[in-house]
């Protein structure tokens, strides 16, 4: 055993399922380890502008370490530190965030240097531009054309001209498998009758400006191997007669997930459902999915697996309960509100279920408090049953009216206890349900939750928790030692705010989880393409500094200086 633990593949295989925190551990015991560890520290890097706080490691130390960085956030484009960025050979993303213009310097330099420096990078998967507030420039664009193993691009708040569109979207064409286009703006393109995105898989229109829908529409029909559509709009009318011949002619025979954030009614909804050959993924919050979708949707059961209709006011509970009576398939749902009445009707078929993200009502009956707690125990004991979940909540932002709504009761009174089985949970959300508890119940329902899912990550409630605390009273907040308690076991609270989130809200903070998403292996590269297309209560995909990355480099950059030995 003690051979086995210095062999380098066997500590990069463990390696690979740390945190820097443990990784600094392992470098403390000993010099190999530290040798095979210190690498895995680097594997994400931000280049920020110098803060007090956050002292910025020497250029020597940058430049020893920069074939380990494979994935690299910028947001200073110092010109002093340009051997550095040349020197990042092994890189797979870079994020171009840079927003402020160093005295002397000027927005074509650090473009020019951002070009260079993307042009010197051979193995280059991904780059993300994100809202840099200068325009593009031609030799940017040039430039990422040039690297033929792009298979990822994001861009947001792109300002493309005539001439820059045409060089965009030529961009896009060449071997690009995924996109995603933010609220960039576009100088009505036109798309030549032999552009075509042969190599297409995920393509992503958010609110995108100067391209009318019908042209967004044609850009979809040009995409002849797309697995997977997101396409958000602020206003615009959408042609759903396009819309559907695009998806019964056979030109994306291959398109099997649409995320739909537009403006939809239930018949514009039924008529698209019926026009798909086979859907896996459907995302149409705050549509008009009603009796009619749901009539439309039968037949795609069978195969889908994942569904969203968070904000749709005529989705009603028993429709909730036929998707997950009836799609055996199913491993991820999102829907307002599911009765208790329903729920207990036939049983659930998904036993696969991963994500289970409903606000459940439990309406009580004459007074009866001994009933009220049975019925809240048949909720958990059919929840209880899923126990191939990881994402968990039970409460919806509409409920935050208790005089209109019933929530389900969090404490291990009203069986709790029979969600024991969940032994895979990382993420489990209340939201709000713990300012009705009694006291003391809230601590004991989270002191339950930490001894039973070890695997949890992150618990969602209201920060105005009231007896959070044994003893604690209306005017609680959330005690210290219940964050102690969290933060013990490595748990992150998140604050739920009281507003619709996840659709528009990018101050929100998200749950940022691995699952959800359409992912694809290609061997071709040998790059596994975490796929953009994530849920709307997740948000984008984020791997800049925080407080977190920022006291974990502290701790690091205190052992380099030391020279531990």
């Amino acid at each position: 055993m003690d051979k086995a633990l210095t062999l380098p593949e066997i500590l990069a295989c463990i390696g690979n399922r740390l945190d820097n925190n443990n990784i600094i551990s392992c470098m403390q015991v000993c010099k190999s380890w530290r040798s095979e560890f210190e690498p895995l520290l680097w594997r994400s890097f931000t280049f920020g502008q110098l803060a007090p706080k956050e002292p910025r490691p020497e250029l020597p130390l940058l430049q020893k370490n920069a074939l380990h960085i494979r994935q690299l956030v910028i947001e200073h484009m110092d010109p002093t530190f340009q051997s550095f960025f040349m020197q990042c050979k092994q890189l797979d993303e870079v994020r171009f965030d840079v927003q402020e213009v160093d005295k002397g310097d000027d927005e074509d330099q650090i473009w020019g240097r951002f070009s260079d420096m993307i042009d010197n990078h051979g193995r280059l998967r991904k780059i993300v531009i994100d809202s840099v507030p200068w325009p593009i420039t031609n030799k940017v664009l040039e430039t990422m054309e040039r690297c033929s193993k792009l298979i990822v691009l994001e861009t947001k708040d792109v300002e493309l001209d005539v001439a820059k569109t045409q060089l965009y979207l030529k961009l896009c064409s060449k071997n690009l498998k995924r996109l995603s286009t933010y609220t960039d703006y576009y100088d009505h393109p036109e798309f030549p009758n032999d552009l075509v995105f042969q190599e297409m898989r995920y393509l992503d229109i958010c609110h995108a400006t100067g391209i009318s829908m019908d042209k967004q529409l044609t850009w979809l029909s040009r995409c002849p191997n797309l697995i997977s559509f997101r396409w958000e709009a602020w206003v615009g009318l959408v042609d759903v007669a396009k819309l559907s011949t695009i998806l019964s002619n056979g030109a994306c025979p291959n398109l099997t997930a649409l995320h739909l954030i537009v403006a939809l009614t239930d018949e514009e909804i039924a008529q698209i459902l019926e026009a798909a050959p086979r859907i896996e993924k459907l995302s149409l919050p705050r549509t008009g999915f009603g009796a009619r979708s749901i009539a439309a949707l039968r037949r795609h059961f069978p195969t889908l697996r994942d569904i969203n209709l968070q904000f749709c006011s005529k989705v009603t509970s028993p429709m909730v309960q036929e998707i997950l009576r009836s799609c055996a398939n199913l491993q991820s749902i999102s829907a307002e509100a599911l009765n208790r009445s329903d729920i207990i009707q036939q049983p659930w078929a998904c036993k696969g279920l991963q994500m289970f993200d409903v606000g459940i009502d439990v309406v009580e009956e004459n007074g009866d408090y001994e009933l009220l707690m049975t019925h809240y125990r048949d909720v958990y004991q059919r929840l209880g049953q899923l126990k191939e979940l990881d994402y968990l909540s039970i409460c919806s932002g509409n409920q935050m009216d208790m005089y209109s709504r019933n929530p389900i009761k969090v404490s291990l009174e009203a069986g709790l206890d029979e969600l024991a089985p969940l032994t895979k949970l990382t993420f489990f959300s209340c939201k709000t349900l713990l300012d009705s508890s009694e006291d003391g119940e809230g601590f004991e329902a989270v002191e339950w939750m930490v001894e039973h899912w070890k695997k949890l990550e992150t618990f969602e409630a209201s920060g105005l928790v009231t007896a959070m605390v044994p003893g604690g009273d209306e005017d609680d907040i959330l005690e210290p030692s219940v964050m102690d308690l969290l933060k013990d076991h490595g748990i992150k609270f998140t604050e739920f705010i009281s507003s619709p989130r996840g659709l528009y809200d990018e101050d929100a903070d998200f749950y940022e989880g691995d699952g959800w998403t359409d992912q694809e292996d290609n061997d071709d590269y040998g790059y596994d393409m975490d796929d953009f297309e994530t849920y709307e209560h997740f948000g984008p995909i984020d791997f800049s500094s925080d407080d977190e990355y920022a006291d974990q480099y502290t701790q690091y950059m205190h052992f380099a200086m030391m020279g531990l030995e």
